[in-house]
């Protein structure tokens, strides 16, 4: 007897179900192309709309995430998922202020509800520059055995900016975090063999040198390890693991150096554990450190012969004993902090990283304007520091595009008043240098202080007042103090 063909509601079952398994697993595309299938049967299912919007905002793709998200919600407006989804999607394409409003219109109904305070946490840090606000919100949530572990990494995050506690204690709270929420079992992976028994690849035994990144873009993890990767591609095959979605020029020049280049972004801790420890890498770079937590806690398991914590999130320590070494200098990490850090301090001398200017470097004018400018981001701001300024004669200058956001402006002008105080929110990278290549002074931030603004306000020819604490973002200008003396 022929088997009689599955029915419309029977192959819509079956693919939703292969869809729900392959979400559960973190099988984007799968999950992605099962749920746009499922349309064709079920247009008008709203959770169909919304699971299909996760997938692609997992896949960076924003816009199509933000439509199926709006779609959802026409079909069922108390879909509050669906609007943290739409909040998410509208972060990504860099309306803030919109995505804020989405988060709120969840709180509204629901004013504890999880999703939504970590996320509107999350854009008060990163984006308008208030980390206490972020506190602030999330306190609710420490003790949620769902989502006290979000909320206290971002209490910890938050804490870096502005705190009361001293680095020794953040830094032990950050090693007890990393201990119980950022390791894999000890046996998670098989030992690697000894380099000498490595497989060769195409290129013979070169040495396999891994990068681990979210922003393999124009940002600090470009602009200050660029001209190393140049030196070591020499010799060696440079393996890319690149977790982020951003892509511009710089992204180009990683891409040229490349032997390998492996999109991750989408993976789990233990996904990419996995596929770190098949690329059979002699030595791993990480370069995302605290921007990216799902790939500490891969690198937990040491899926590397040697792995080391460079640029890229590095404020403070991981809290992981998987490293063979932190890579600092004598003013970042000097010896005498170890004690704040799990890796082994690795002091290149002459400073630990090379700056290498953008191929858009303004010339430097010939007269400056003595207004001391502030250029950094407004979360550092921090009380301290803006007490200090506060107590400082004479007009500043604030410069950053996260200024065009009043609640930004208005924790400066709380603390200042609006008397000499004036904000330019520059449009691109090339404006921003070409306005603080202007002025004669930059005064740094404290405790967390700049790092790449510093290095290029001095190829700028500006003097940059110092503030030195005892984190490695709390010293990243200090090398600079000689210079502006």
């Amino acid at each position: 007897m022929a088997e009689q063909p599955m029915s419309a509601q029977g192959q819509l079952q079956a693919t939703l179900e292969q869809a729900q398994r392959a979400l559960a697993n973190s099988r984007w595309v799968v999950a992605r192309d099962g749920f746009a299938k499922a349309l064709q049967w079920a247009p008008r299912a709203p959770q169909v709309h919304h699971n299909l919007a996760l997938c692609l905002l997992a896949l960076g793709q924003p816009a199509q995430a933000r439509a199926s998200a709006l779609q959802a919600l026409a079909l069922s407006p108390g879909l509050w998922q669906s609007r943290v989804v739409l909040g998410n999607s509208l972060k990504a394409l860099k309306q803030p202020e919109a995505a804020d409003e989405a988060f709120t219109q969840v709180l509204q109904a629901n004013p504890i509800n999880p999703d939504a305070l970590l996320a509107r946490a999350d854009l008060a840090i990163n984006v308008f520059g208030l980390p206490l606000q972020a506190m602030a919100w999330v306190k609710p949530l420490l003790q949620d055995p769902q989502h006290g572990v979000d909320a206290r990494l971002t209490t910890l995050m938050a804490s870096v900016y502005d705190r009361d506690a001293s680095a020794q204690t953040l830094s032990q709270l950050i090693m007890g975090f990393s201990k119980q929420h950022l390791r894999l079992p000890q046996d998670f992976l098989p030992s690697l063999v000894a380099r000498g028994e490595r497989r060769a690849g195409p290129t013979g035994l070169r040495p396999r040198v891994a990068l681990l990144s979210p922003l393999f873009c124009a940002s600090p993890v470009y602009f200050m390890t660029i001209a190393g990767w140049r030196h070591v591609a020499k010799g060696s095959d440079i393996v890319v693991f690149n977790r982020g979605h951003k892509s511009d020029w710089a992204t180009e020049q990683f891409k040229s150096l490349a032997h390998e280049w492996v999109d991750v972004q989408e993976m789990p801790a233990e996904a990419l554990a996995r596929r770190i420890h098949q690329a059979d890498i002699d030595v791993l770079y990480d370069l995302g450190g605290w921007m990216d937590p799902v790939g500490l806690k891969a690198l937990s398991a040491k899926p590397a012969r040697e792995m080391f914590k460079w640029v890229g999130g590095q404020s403070l320590t991981t809290g992981l004993e998987s490293f063979d070494g932190w890579i600092g200098d004598e003013w970042q990490s000097p010896k005498s902090f170890q004690h704040l850090y799990s890796e082994p301090l690795v002091n290149i001398p002459g400073g630990y990283a090379t700056y290498t200017p953008p191929p858009y470097m303004p010339s430097v004018p010939m007269h400056k304007s003595s207004t001391p400018v502030i250029f950094s981001n407004p979360a550092k701001l921090s009380r301290g520091f803006l007490a200090w300024l506060a107590k400082l004669p004479g007009p500043k200058l604030f410069v950053h595009h996260q200024f065009r956001f009043e609640r930004t402006r208005q924790k400066v002008l709380q603390a200042l008043g609006s008397a000499g105080v004036e904000f330019i929110c520059p449009a691109s990278h090339r404006e921003a240098l070409d306005i603080l290549g202007r002025h004669e002074w930059m005064i740094d931030t404290f405790p967390y202080s700049s790092g790449l603004t510093a290095r290029e306000a001095a190829a700028m020819g500006m003097r940059v007042k110092v503030f030195a604490g005892e984190l490695f973002c709390e010293r990243h200008s200090l090398h600079l103090e000689r210079a502006s003396r």
